[in-house]
């Protein structure tokens, strides 16, 4: 193992995030079932790629059931991290499953000890799902996403709005999707934000690329 100690991480996070420079290397993959609130994390390294921390939470109800998964920059859960605003840039983006329920049934019933975490990790994280083309949407606000994400669930069930973003929520109802959020920056100014959301909808989302209608 790459860590001894949480000292070890926590002085890689702050120099972190001295430099500016992302840090590497692992994720904390959290799993949580609404239906029986039992949970389970695990550590996992990645080398060369962004640590992060991706929770999954999902329930099997037949009217409010579904899955979503947030994932953060490690950095941004460590108190290594010193805000410096307090505006917040998201992404929220639908994807599908690239496994099936027989092959995790499979693995669930005859996989070995490692098949089965590996199982876990791919179907709880974001290597275990692919962008639907064209339904990645990005926003910044100075509430809490989760907050503002309400406002369009409201806005898209409730109200009928037109707007790309709303329809696609609505045409998303009962698929066999899940909804990524992720955290691109947090506790920033406002300017910052609006400069980071104006240049990741100008590369990635704006329609017809995503669902975002202007810059």
């Amino acid at each position: 193992m790459r860590y001894q100690g949480v000292n070890v991480l926590k002085g890689e996070l702050r120099d972190s995030a001295t430099t500016g420079v992302p840090h590497t290397g692992i994720r904390l993959v959290g799993h949580h079932d609404v239906d029986t609130g039992s949970s389970i994390f695990t550590l996992m390294l990645e080398p060369g790629q962004m640590s992060g921390v991706s929770f999954f939470a999902e329930s099997k109800h037949r009217l409010f059931g579904g899955g979503t998964l947030v994932c953060v920059p490690l950095l941004y859960c460590s108190t290594e991290y010193t805000p410096t605003g307090d505006h917040i840039v998201y992404r929220h983006t639908y994807k599908r499953p690239l496994f099936t329920q027989e092959e995790l049934e499979r693995i669930q019933k005859s996989g070995t000890a490692e098949e089965q975490l590996k199982a876990f990790v791919f179907t709880k994280s974001r290597i275990g799902y692919e962008t639907i083309k064209g339904m990645s949407y990005v926003g910044r606000s100075r509430p809490s996403w989760q907050q503002r994400y309400m406002e369009h669930v409201e806005d898209a069930l409730e109200k009928n709005s037109n707007r790309r973003f709303h329809e696609a929520m609505r045409a998303m109802q009962g698929q066999n999707v899940i909804c990524v959020h992720d955290i691109s920056a947090y506790g920033i100014p406002e300017a910052s934000a609006n400069m980071i959301e104006r240049q990741l909808i100008k590369t990635s989302t704006l329609y017809p690329m995503g669902l975002n209608m202007r810059i």
